[in-house]
C-alpha cells in the first residue's frame, strides 16, 4: 500500500513539474520576412502552441522587407506567450504567380533553450530575452525560422513548402472577378523585383539554400594603440551576432555565414570610441572570396590601418594570404 501511494505521488510530482514546464512563457511577437527582390504576401499564417491556441503572422499586403529583417507586427494575445511548437503558412509568391502551403513542427526544446538563455543588450549590458519569431518566405516554397533578440538573430529551422490553389474569391473577396495574374502583377508597386529577373536570367531558385552554408571565421583589428571594443555581423542567411566583453576577448573562430554587414568599434587609451560600418558588402565579391577560399584553413576579416586612421584597409586573410576587400566605403565611420 505505502509502495503504491509513493507511485502515485511520484506521477502526480512529475504531471506538475511537466505543466509547469509547457507553461513557461516568455515575451516575443511573430513577423514575415521576404527577400527583397522577391516579393510576397502571407494568405494565413499562424504558430500554435501545444494547447492548440495560436497567434497569427502579420504580413504586408506586399511584403520585401529583405531576407532575415523583421516585418509587420501586430500586438496580439497575452504579452507572455509560450514556445510555439507547430507552423503552418499559406502564401502568395507575386514573382511565380504562385501559392505556396505547408504545415510542420518546430523545434520546441531548441527554441525553449534560447528563450531561457536570453541575450545581452551591448547598450546596457543587461540580459533580456528574445522579443521576435520570423517567418520568412522565398520562391520554391523556401521557409526559413529565425529567433531574434538585442543584435542577435538565429535560424530555427529551414523547411520546404508545397504548391497550392487559392481562389482569387477567396483570397482577394472584396474583388472576386480579379484573375491570379492581374492581382500578382507587381510592374507598378515592386518594379526592381522584375527587373532583377530580367537581369539574373529568371528566378534565382537555390539562392537562399546557398545563403546557409558556413565557413570558419571571425573578425579582428590591427590598429596600433586601440583596442578592439565591440563587433557585429549581419549574414546573408539571415542571422545575426554581436561581440563584446567576454565574447570578444575569446572572440573564437566559429562556423558563420557569409557576411553582408560588418560592424566594428575600436576604443583608444582615454575610451574614446569610434565605429567603423561596411553596408553592405558587395555580395558577388564576398561571396566569391569566401567560395575560393581553402577549406581547412580558418578565415580572418581584419580591419587595418595606422593609429591616425590612415592607410585604411578591409583584408580577407587566410594564413600567409591576404586579399583586400575592394567594394566598400572605408570613410564609413563615427564617433560612437
Amino acid at each position: 500500500m505505502k509502495s503504491y501511494l509513493l507511485h502515485i505521488l511520484l506521477l502526480i510530482s512529475i504531471t506538475i513539474s511537466c505543466q509547469n514546464r509547457m507553461e513557461e512563457k516568455f515575451e516575443w511577437l511573430p513577423t514575415e520576412s521576404a527577400p527583397e527582390l522577391y516579393p510576397m504576401n502571407i494568405y494565413k499564417g499562424n504558430l500554435y502552441f501545444e494547447d492548440g491556441k495560436s497567434v497569427y503572422i502579420p504580413s504586408s499586403l506586399i511584403a520585401h522587407n529583405g531576407w532575415g529583417n523583421s516585418g509587420s507586427t501586430h500586438t496580439q494575445g497575452e504579452d507572455l506567450k509560450p514556445v510555439p511548437v507547430k507552423l503552418e503558412i499559406t502564401w502568395a509568391s507575386f514573382t511565380e504567380n504562385k501559392f505556396y502551403t505547408g504545415s510542420w513542427d518546430l523545434p520546441k526544446e531548441k527554441m525553449l533553450k534560447l528563450f531561457q538563455e536570453g541575450v545581452v543588450w551591448y547598450g546596457t549590458r543587461k540580459k533580456e530575452t528574445y522579443r521576435q519569431i520570423l517567418v520568412g518566405c522565398a520562391p520554391g516554397g523556401v521557409v526559413v525560422v529565425w529567433m531574434r533578440g538585442a543584435e542577435q538573430q538565429v535560424e530555427i529551422a529551414r523547411f520546404q513548402a508545397r504548391e497550392t490553389k487559392i481562389a482569387m474569391s477567396d483570397y482577394v473577396p472584396e474583388n472576386p472577378s480579379i484573375t491570379q495574374k492581374e492581382y500578382f502583377d507587381i510592374s507598378k508597386e515592386v518594379p526592381e523585383a522584375l527587373e532583377n529577373i530580367k537581369k539574373k536570367g529568371g528566378i534565382q531558385y537555390g539562392l537562399w539554400d546557398s545563403y546557409r552554408k558556413k565557413y570558419t571565421w571571425r573578425t579582428r583589428i590591427e590598429i596600433p594603440n586601440y583596442t578592439f571594443d565591440n563587433t557585429s555581423y549581419e549574414m546573408f542567411n539571415g542571422e545575426m551576432e554581436e561581440l563584446f566583453d567576454e565574447s570578444l576577448k575569446k572572440n573564437e573562430f566559429k562556423e558563420r555565414a557569409v557576411p553582408k554587414l560588418l560592424d566594428f568599434i575600436i576604443a583608444d587609451a582615454q575610451g574614446k570610441r569610434t565605429v567603423w560600418e561596411f553596408k553592405y558588402l558587395d555580395e558577388e565579391e564576398i561571396m566569391g572570396l569566401f567560395k575560393q577560399a581553402n577549406p581547412n584553413i580558418p578565415i580572418e576579416i581584419v580591419l587595418r590601418m595606422n593609429k591616425d586612421f590612415t592607410n585604411r584597409s578591409l583584408i580577407f586573410k587566410q594564413g600567409e594570404k591576404e586579399i583586400p576587400i575592394k567594394k566598400i566605403d572605408l570613410d564609413n565611420m563615427w564617433e560612437y
